[in-house]
């Protein structure tokens, strides 16, 4: 009978592997927790994008892009299902956990979040400005039905998979830790 002794590198391995996890799941868990102001950051980006685009002169109270409409203020709400705030979730934890099991490196981990954050906030903030674009081309009621349903759906599932497919490819490519020429 040959068992083979649990080693200090073995047990560092599994306490990375479990400390990656836990910052993973730490950093999901505050997003979750703190999605309002989340989606209060949302609000004001969009609002100041779609001014400096020329789209509407929007403004943000809270968690709301309102704008002027047929000579009254209308908008819409960043609401939980409309926020980046979930979203980010992902990309953390899977980064943590592939850190944390030394699948990548903490500098390929960092880089492949920062690029996730980044395409998902401006696919989000695409999908915000085609609600207000479309409530203006189309009326508050239909324009909101048919840019929310339709073409936010069709933004963000193209969008979503664009980061998902980047998300990978920098986790994927090469960032495994080499094993000697020796070992087996």
């Amino acid at each position: 009978m040959s068992e083979k002794p649990t080693t200090r590198s073995t047990v560092a391995s599994w306490l990375q592997a479990s400390l990656g996890a836990v910052c993973g799941v730490a950093l999901g868990a505050l997003l979750l927790k703190r999605w309002h102001d989340v989606a209060v950051v949302e609000a004001w980006l969009n609002a100041r994008l779609v001014a400096a685009i020329g789209l509407a002169d929007t403004d943000s109270i809270g968690a709301a892009v309102i704008f002027p409409l047929d000579q009254r203020w209308v908008g819409f709400l960043v609401s939980t299902g409309c926020s980046v705030a979930l979203l980010l979730i992902p990309p953390f934890v899977l980064a943590a956990l592939l850190v944390g099991f030394r699948r990548v490196t903490l500098t390929r981990g960092l880089v492949a979040v920062a690029l996730a954050v980044g395409l998902l906030v401006v696919v989000n903030q695409m999908r915000l400005a085609a609600v207000v674009a479309s409530m203006r081309l189309w009326g508050f009621e239909v324009g909101y039905q048919r840019s929310h349903v339709l073409i936010g759906s069709a933004i963000s599932t193209v969008g979503l998979i664009a980061v998902a497919i980047v998300f990978l490819f920098l986790v994927g490519r090469g960032g495994r830790v080499r094993r000697s020429a020796g070992a087996r």
